[in-house]
């Protein structure tokens, strides 16, 4: 896990990345948590589109998040994954395609060179129907909205904080779950799904 030049980066495309502690050790494994001078930059990410459910997930109602490990080589590919937090609702695969669909300008060393690194990365399912409610669609995240400037969901309480408010129009609980870095000594990596045989 631990490679000459590699690099742990914790980014905030979409959503916030924490780290209590710069470095976690298990047998002999280190990941280093810091930050390249030039950080990569998503270059296919579309951060008011809501990625595709799992019908587990739409008929569940569920607000879910999966904190994803991406592999990302010095040409901005992610060559492999691994679930930081896992979502549930049969959502693993499509965490894992959209983790692959990715592409970076990638992170460059002070000399200007690209590095290989590893990006924490969050993909955030809102609950279907409160989209429906007060979005108008299941294809597009809670947009920004008022002055300050807040997402339009900023007021839903996060699971186990608190109350519902139930005189909304759709009462609903979010995910507010940060990424476990734990995981990231014992979770398998993940690769990329092969190519679909060409037809003869």
């Amino acid at each position: 896990m631990r490679f000459a030049m590699l690099v742990l980066v914790l980014c905030t495309f979409a959503g916030t990345a924490v780290a209590d502690d710069p470095t976690y050790t298990q047998k002999g494994e280190v990941i280093e948590i810091h930050d390249p001078p030039i950080k990569p930059k998503p270059l296919n990410f579309k951060p008011n589109k809501a990625p595709p459910y799992s019908d587990a997930a739409i008929l569940s109602d569920a607000w879910t998040k999966a904190w994803m490990l991406l592999d990302v080589s010095e040409a901005g590919q992610v060559t492999r994954v691994k679930f930081l937090n896992r979502p549930g609702y049969d959502l693993e695969r499509i965490a894992i395609s959209e983790s692959f669909k990715l592409r970076f300008d990638p992170a460059r060393d002070g000399r200007g060179n690209p590095v290989r690194v590893y990006v924490v990365w969050q993909i955030e399912w809102p609950s279907a129907w409160w989209l429906s409610d007060f979005v108008g669609t299941r294809s597009a995240m809670p947009p920004i909205v008022g002055f300050p400037p807040r997402r339009l969901d900023a007021s839903v309480p996060c699971k186990g904080s608190g109350p519902m408010r139930l005189e909304s129009l759709h009462p609903a609980y979010k995910d507010c779950s940060k990424p476990d870095l734990s995981k990231a000594s014992v979770e398998p990596w993940i690769a990329p799904p092969s190519p679909a045989p060409k037809r003869s």
